[in-house]
């Protein structure tokens, strides 16, 4: 089956049944916590502080709120991936435009709220004119460039996860259509031609889940700098 023959609704299935394994293991992860963690507890603290140093480093101590959100799209996304390398049916929701847009977009949106209501309006534009840090003629100029830019970044989001998944589908089932299944027609040779794509696969899952987020964390760092640094200066001050 050919991904351009997979009806959008499939993808829209798959990508609901992501998100109800994300809930059930978090409801599983912290139901009964405990001093002493079991496996899936001790599994969801290690995610979370592993983000938490990813997005403090990046963000400073004002991002830890960003946590939860960050290491949710990771899950989310690593989870999507991974359908992709399971038997039919099952598809990977990100190997559909739909699905990278619809999580780009969230992102996006999200980054500029944050940017609005913690430098205000004043600040958010000043942000993309970079406001104290160039020559005031030059700043009309950069805030074209910089809001561009910033235009631009739901679309590389939603077209590097894509694509990457998408290529790695559509590899897949040319070798087993073009390798695979005539072998075995003709010599009844069940080899796994495909075998080693689905290990680079898996790594690709990993991989494109993690630099998902971790621009998502860049995005929101860059976006709130300003304030972070305004606050630290005063802290000084006092």
């Amino acid at each position: 089956m050919e991904q351009h023959h997979i009806a959008p609704v499939v993808f829209t299935i798959f990508a609901g049944i992501a998100g109800a394994v994300l809930v059930i293991f978090a409801l599983l992860a912290t139901r009964n916590m405990q001093k002493r963690p079991g496996k899936l507890q001790n599994l969801a603290e290690l995610i979370y502080e592993g983000f938490e140093g990813l997005v403090v480093g990046i963000a400073g101590e004002h991002g830890r709120k960003y946590v939860p959100l960050v290491g949710t799209l990771f899950l989310y996304i690593l989870i999507c991936n991974l359908f992709g390398l399971l038997p039919a049916p099952f598809v990977a929701p990100t190997a559909s435009l739909n699905t990278t847009v619809a999580l780009a977009l969230l992102v996006f949106l999200y980054v500029q709220f944050e940017g609005i209501r913690i430098n205000g309006i004043r600040g958010y534009l000043g942000h993309f004119a970079g406001a104290g840090k160039v020559p005031l003629f030059i700043a009309p100029l950069l805030f074209v460039v910089e809001l561009m830019g910033e235009l631009a970044k739901p679309f590389s989001l939603a077209i590097r996860l894509y694509g990457n998944m998408f290529g790695k589908e559509q590899v897949v089932m040319a070798l087993i259509a073009f390798f695979a299944l005539p072998l075995f027609k003709a010599f009844y040779l069940p080899l796994p031609i495909q075998f080693p794509i689905l290990l680079l696969g898996l790594l690709v899952a990993f991989v494109q889940a993690f630099v998902f987020a971790l621009l998502t964390a860049i995005y929101l760092g860059l976006m709130t700098e300003h304030a972070h640094e305004h606050a630290h200066e005063e802290a000084h001050a006092h």
